[in-house]
């Protein structure tokens, strides 16, 4: 493991630190996920990205080529099955979820 520094704005650090404790993750973990979903996701289509996971021997993420993999993973009711590349559909939100659709939002309005 090797640690990275990383400068934040105070204001980006802090979406950082809430964005990461709702999802009950470390600061660390949120940010590999989402480096790795940026630069795998990237190597589906891009020839360095992909020649790059490929000589440091790192493999390919199996979502890597679905149009829905990144942001979207977090709250996706296959997001297991499809980690590990059983499941081939498209992304589906888990029903725990749908109420942090934005589209949702005025129906999460007390009445």
């Amino acid at each position: 493991m090797k640690r990275v520094v990383v400068q934040l704005s105070d204001q980006d650090a802090q979406v950082l630190k809430l964005y990461a404790a709702k999802w009950g993750l470390t600061l660390s973990q949120a940010l590999e996920e989402m480096s790795r979903s940026h630069i795998h996701g990237q190597a589906a289509t891009c020839t360095f990205s992909r020649d790059l996971l490929n000589n440091e021997d790192v493999p390919i993420d199996k979502r890597a080529g679905k149009e829905c993999f990144g942001f979207a993973c977090r709250v996706c009711a296959h997001t297991t099955a499809c980690r590990c590349g059983v499941y081939q559909g498209y992304w589906e939100i888990d029903d725990r979820y749908k109420h942090l659709l934005i589209e949702n939002e005025d129906k999460n309005l007390p009445s």
